[in-house]
């Protein structure tokens, strides 16, 4: 489609930029244990500028050690950053692109394992989800972050940033003097709107002081904390016009704090609406003359485009759109949108990996924190063969990307369609993602001319008889059936076969096994009328899914009536199945069909049976072990490159540990 707004230059206080998308701030947990900019790094942002945005904020970048809120998280808290921040923007300015960065400070939203001391806030009151309890700061502290938030827009600007941006939103420490929900104060910084202003005003002013009145200086808000008693919609409308008259130059709209992430618009998943914050950018846009940025999984240019249209915002900030795709603003503005890999909103690699103080990774894009790995390697001559068995996302991945090293390459599938475990997950629903995953990477191996052999096992003497330069073993996983009496009944059937077609649930239902994958079956099921009952024998259900969709969907399942059974085992299955509670009782469950969903044993006798025949044998994916589909992509895109040749001819496990 054509995007003539996007495509428009803008201007952003004393900026102009080449067009109207910037990328939004992200926590990458790329920089090092002190806080700055590592190679690693570098090498991304140079990726990302390259694909033609037009200005890049860098991720929230603390002001004092005790604001970290990440374990790896840039810094701004000391001179010693500033050269590797210096380098950062000479990359991004070579490309075209202006450069921002984010001034902030968890507050109480971190905790003590990652700064090494106790979380500080405006009052003595934890953060829900984190639950520590924070230091009141005195107001001789209060003054002292003061100077810090201006010490580090001074450095921000030595190191040659056009821009730097308050980071005022999400629950973190500005936001926190900011609402009643966290503020609890009697002193000058509590109580009315204009003391709880206070700390913010003050940080806008010491900013301008060292930076000086022609300095572009922005403010990301949440324009409703969605929480009782947080800031809603007509307050932030209302800190808006007073933002514009102290001088703020654009306001980036998002919405939320850590205590309503679980409500999924925060970081919006994939199973929340696309552009679920436009409304909330708007009712900001009619209350400032000043720009206004709007972000939120925003996926595609014709949702970017009709928001300029619509009046709903001057700017559009690409988070995980472009760590999908780097190139998304280039396609876009081309014309090209069909071409963008577009984020299928999974959180399994980026959001989930962070709150567990990792790196980010991208689902989508194995090459996401990886550029100088992928950029290192050469192409083949096209002579070669590589030989992949399995074609689930691991498979297919090693397949795309060594064709696009040059080989002459083979999948094999020994069913007779490609997706693996992707059929089964996007079958559930509220999971549209993973059909988009594999239709993409599907359109991508013919693209690439792999030559595709579905209905084909691969074995020791189909090998041989292919003679392959390398072997890429991703061969999956298959459900667990556990030895327990009755299994083999014929209305016990697993919850992949139920999801891809294979079998069929009849009248009443147990599901054993309360894991994601098992939640999801349970609401294909109900949505489907049946009446189910679903059994964990831990305590909490869905526990490997990312913490948003955890919450929407338990909240999905109980809207559904579905019988939720913590702390139960299965021990055997007669006329009916007979179950054990956490009390020990034992009792029988009238149903007519058990869906066992009790995990995955990887399938993996191939990678022994070539060793001898194939000097390079790769193993990865469920093959390796069963984990998720970020793991099983990165690892058959690196095998697929060849990115850990062994020369003695051992098995290559698990690249991306």
């Amino acid at each position: 489609m054509d995007t003539p707004l996007l495509s428009t230059p803008g201007r952003i206080g004393g900026l102009t930029l080449k067009n109207r998308l910037l990328m939004a701030p992200m926590v990458r947990n790329y920089a090092d244990e002190r806080g700055r900019m590592s190679e690693r790094y570098l090498a991304h942002l140079a990726r990302i500028a390259r694909g033609g945005v037009a200005a890049m904020i860098l991720e929230a970048s603390f002001v004092t050690p005790e604001g970290r809120g990440f374990s790896h998280e840039l810094g701004l808290h000391e001179d010693g950053v500033v050269p590797g921040l210096r380098r950062a923007v000479e990359l991004i300015h070579a490309e075209g692109a202006l450069a921002g960065i984010q001034l902030y400070h968890a507050g109480r939203q971190t905790s003590q394992q990652v700064t090494g001391t106790q979380p500080l806030a405006p009052s003595a009151i934890p953060c829900p989800l984190l639950n520590q309890l924070p230091r009141a700061l005195t107001l001789a502290e209060i003054q002292t972050l003061t100077g810090a938030f201006a010490s580090a827009a001074a450095r921000a600007q030595a190191a040659g940033f056009d821009f730097v941006e308050i980071h005022a939103a999400h629950g973190y420490l500005i936001t926190q003097f900011l609402s009643p929900f966290s503020n609890r104060r009697s002193d000058a910084y509590g109580g009315s709107t204009e003391n709880r202003r206070r700390f913010l005003d003050e940080i806008i002013t010491a900013v301008r002081a060292r930076v000086g009145p022609q300095f572009t200086v922005t403010l990301r808000l949440s324009a409703d904390e969605m929480v009782p008693g947080g800031l809603e919609i007509a307050d932030s409308c209302e800190l808006a016009a007073w933002l514009e008259r102290r001088g703020i130059a654009a306001i980036h709209v998002s919405v939320g704090n850590y205590a309503s992430y679980t409500r999924g618009r925060m970081i919006p998943p994939m199973s929340v609406e696309d552009a679920p914050l436009l409304a909330y950018a708007e009712g900001i846009k009619r209350q400032v003359r000043i720009p206004v940025i709007a972000v939120g999984k925003l996926r595609t240019p014709a949702l970017a485009e009709a928001a300029l249209r619509q009046g709903q915002a001057d700017f559009i900030a690409l988070g995980r759109e472009l760590l999908a795709d780097p190139d998304w603003p280039r396609k876009a503005l081309a014309g090209e949108g069909e071409r963008i890999h577009e984020c299928i909103a999974c959180n399994q690699g980026c959001i989930s990996r962070l709150f567990e103080q990792r790196d980010v990774w991208c689902t989508v894009n194995p090459e996401c924190g990886r550029e100088r790995k992928f950029a290192a390697f050469a192409a083949d001559n096209g002579q070669r063969k590589v030989l992949v068995a399995g074609g689930g996302p691991a498979g297919m991945a090693a397949a795309c990307y060594a064709a696009r090293a040059g080989f002459q390459v083979i999948l094999c599938e020994a069913r007779n369609e490609l997706g693996g475990q992707l059929l089964a997950a996007s079958a559930a629903p509220h999971r549209p993602g993973w059909r988009e995953l594999r239709a993409g990477m599907h359109t991508a191996l013919r693209q690439l001319g792999v030559e595709l052999r579905c209905n084909t096992c691969v074995d020791r003497t189909y090998v041989e008889r292919e003679r392959p330069y390398a072997l890429v073993v991703a061969t999956g996983a298959v459900p667990v059936r556990p030895q327990i009496p009755g299994i083999n009944k014929v209305n016990v059937i697993s919850a992949r076969d139920l999801l891809e077609g294979g079998a069929e649930a009849e009248g009443r239902v147990l599901v054993v096994g309360g894991g994601c994958s098992g939640a999801q079956t349970a609401e294909y099921l109900a949505q489907a009328g049946h009446a189910v009952t679903m059994v964990e024998a831990e305590g909490d259900i869905a526990a490997d899914a990312p913490l948003d969709e955890r919450t929407l969907l338990v909240g999905r399942l109980r809207a559904l009536g579905v019988n939720i059974m913590a702390h139960t085992r299965l021990l055997s299955i007669g006329e009916y199945p007979l179950l054990q509670s956490a009390a020990g009782e034992h009792f029988q469950l009238p149903v007519d069909t058990v869906v066992l969903c009790l995990g995955a044993r990887s399938v993996n006798s191939l990678e022994q049976e070539a060793l001898g025949l194939v000097s390079r044998v790769y193993t990865v994916g469920d093959a390796v072990r069963p984990r998720k589909v970020t793991e099983a992509i990165a690892e058959g895109a690196l095998a697929g490159l060849g990115a850990a040749r062994d020369s003695t001819g051992q098995t290559a496990r698990a690249l991306t540990a």
